[in-house]
């Protein structure tokens, strides 16, 4: 071979720019950055206290703060008050219109509670907003029954917490 048939090896133009290696540990900490942030916004909005809880249920039963010596009611635990909401009836006055739930495995015969309505940022000592009583004459195992009782509030309907900030509290009386 004649040296004018040999061919010869042209070297690329060089780069411009970042190295790859380089460009990969940017990114790389980019991701890791976006991620903490995000991560950040979730946990400061979360400690905020935003809105409605995860479970999204818009109330809850709580056990009643009993008397000193007072033996809460066995059923106290198997029955809840969910879905309340609150309107004005056709004679004007606030009622409530919610679900008695059985959570047991009997029937409840002559079931009576004290209901309590506070707003979920109601502080502990605080007096409830509203109150209401209801009395089911019987309610079979695992069965729920609609209810529409008045409440007793010194407050008008369009005072009271949105269904979705209203916290109930169940008191079982009877039997």
């Amino acid at each position: 071979m004649t040296p004018s048939m040999a061919q010869y090896y042209m070297q690329p133009p060089p780069r411009r720019g970042m190295p790859t290696w380089l460009l990969s540990i940017v990114f790389a900490l980019a991701f890791v950055g976006l991620g903490a942030g995000v991560y950040w916004a979730i946990q400061h909005f979360k400690e905020g206290g935003s809105a409605v809880s995860a479970s999204g249920t818009a109330t809850t039963t709580e056990a009643p703060a009993t008397k000193a010596g007072a033996k809460p009611n066995p059923y106290q635990k198997f029955v809840e008050v969910t879905g309340v909401r609150l309107y004005q009836d056709a004679k004007k006055k606030v009622a409530a219109r919610f679900l008695v739930v059985n959570h047991s495995e009997s029937d409840m015969a002559d079931l009576a509670a004290k209901v309590e309505i506070r707003g979920r940022t109601a502080k502990e000592g605080e007096e409830p907003v509203g109150t209401f009583t209801f009395k089911v004459p019987s309610l079979g195992p695992n069965e729920s029954k609609e209810l529409n009782v008045p409440v007793d509030t010194k407050l008008k309907v369009y005072e009271l917490p949105d269904w979705q900030m209203i916290d109930t509290r169940v008191h079982v009386t009877a039997p």
